[in-house]
């Protein structure tokens, strides 16, 4: 299922110098496509392709713009009290219009769809490696490539893990700690992520996992219990601003 939304002409003259559309005006559109695109389950969709005409998107397809893109829809997702099921997919491409515009496609794509591979390696890669063979005289040398050897080689390169930083546990005084999809954990012990200095608190009091693009809450089976929002809990979704109080201590959980 696919949807999209096109927005024109105003951007020209409101958001962008010279009718230039900015970073800002990619991230206004995508919060804006998730808060609207939430259905009766609070689902909303994972994939999104961003049209801009030619000279906007090659401005703009960077990785670090593409790294916030993630970040904004990810926290938007939280803002909003929704869920995403399967990974996050977020793209930019170009239109043939030559003035400056934006469309937003959104669709929800299940998890075992394959991602298109945007590099065609015998055309985009293997035609531009270029092999001596050393086994021709020096006055025939050919040049050839073993593409066999070179596919394999690129395609078991170890891909690196992409960290984003959605939220923050903080007691408001000295401590905080910054988090994104990684499990993190609360407690007295000094090797949790956030140590809690109080002496009611469990040595591993409770931590938090991502599920479904949500930051989720658990007591660790603490003695005392965990409370969100004076209430004690074995499981919460967290929302932005809820209190956790583990102990005596009052963290408060906020979407950056």
């Amino acid at each position: 299922m696919k949807l999209a939304t096109t927005l024109k002409g105003r951007f020209a003259n409101f958001f962008g110098r010279r009718g230039e559309i900015e970073p800002e005006d990619l991230i206004e559109a995508l919060e804006r496509e998730v808060a609207k695109k939430k259905n009766a389950e609070r689902l909303v969709p994972n994939s999104y392709t961003i049209y801009l005409c030619a000279q906007d998107c090659h401005r703009l397809s960077a990785a670090r713009l593409i790294h916030d893109l993630y970040e904004a829809v990810e926290r938007t997702v939280i803002r909003e009290n929704c869920f995403m099921d399967g990974t996050l997919s977020i793209k930019i491409e170009k239109t043939f219009g030559a003035e400056s515009s934006l469309a937003v496609e959104t669709a929800y794509v299940p998890e075992n769809a394959p991602e298109q591979d945007t590099i065609n390696l015998e055309n985009d890669v293997l035609s531009r490696t270029l092999l001596r063979d050393d086994t021709a005289c020096d006055d025939d040398a050919t040049i050839v490539a073993d593409h066999t050897k070179i596919i394999r080689t690129m395609r078991t390169l170890p891909t690196r893990k992409v960290e984003y930083n959605l939220a923050v546990i903080t007691d408001f005084s000295t401590a905080e700690v910054v988090f994104g999809e990684r499990q993190i954990y609360l407690g007295r012990k000094d090797t949790n992520d956030f140590v809690v200095d109080d002496e009611s608190a469990s040595r591993i009091h409770a931590y938090i996992s991502y599920e479904r693009h949500r930051h989720v809450l658990y007591d660790a089976g603490s003695l005392n219990g965990t409370l969100v929002n004076k209430r004690p809990i074995s499981t919460c979704e967290l929302k932005d601003g809820d209190k956790i109080l583990i102990g005596t201590t009052t963290l408060t959980y906020k979407v950056l």
